[in-house]
């Protein structure tokens, strides 16, 4: 059982909404004409989820995190989302040649997205309150 809770702010319907992300902050657009509707900054933190086929910002209460670091001083640091219905995955790796690309489940678990420097931080809530993560949100994604 999720110990955790996301509240969504806001929705946008992936069907007409484009959503990026750079090394310090998500930006999404309308599809159609590529019209900015949403921009933050991660900052200190920056909490996104998929509800359906809807791509929520909103706040993450947790009990603790598991953290995962993208360093965008390496040329080939990425953050992305791959669209899929009932399955989208945020995809972050620091180079897609090593170990170190993880895919996260949003649509089964909310990711709290934050920035340092070059540095961008993904903390997912852990599953129990005794801070074992072992939930099925996340994949390790070796190339």
């Amino acid at each position: 059982m999720a110990n955790y809770t996301f509240t969504a702010s806001s929705c946008y319907a992936l069907s007409t909404h484009d959503v990026s992300f750079s090394a310090t902050e998500l930006v999404i657009r309308l599809t159609s004409t590529q019209q900015v509707v949403f921009s933050q900054k991660y900052g200190t933190g920056l909490s996104i989820m998929c509800q359906k086929d809807d791509f929520c910002i909103g706040k993450i209460t947790d009990n603790g995190v598991f953290k995962h670091q993208i360093d965008f001083g390496k040329p080939k640091a990425k953050l992305e989302l791959k669209e899929k219905t009932g399955a989208n995955t945020f995809i972050g790796g620091t180079d897609e040649m090593d170990d170190s690309v993880v895919g996260y489940n949003l649509n089964v678990c909310p990711i709290r997205l934050s920035s340092k420097g070059k540095i961008v931080t993904i903390e997912c809530p852990c599953e129990s309150p005794t801070g074992k993560c072992g939930n099925k949100c996340f994949t390790l994604i070796k190339k």
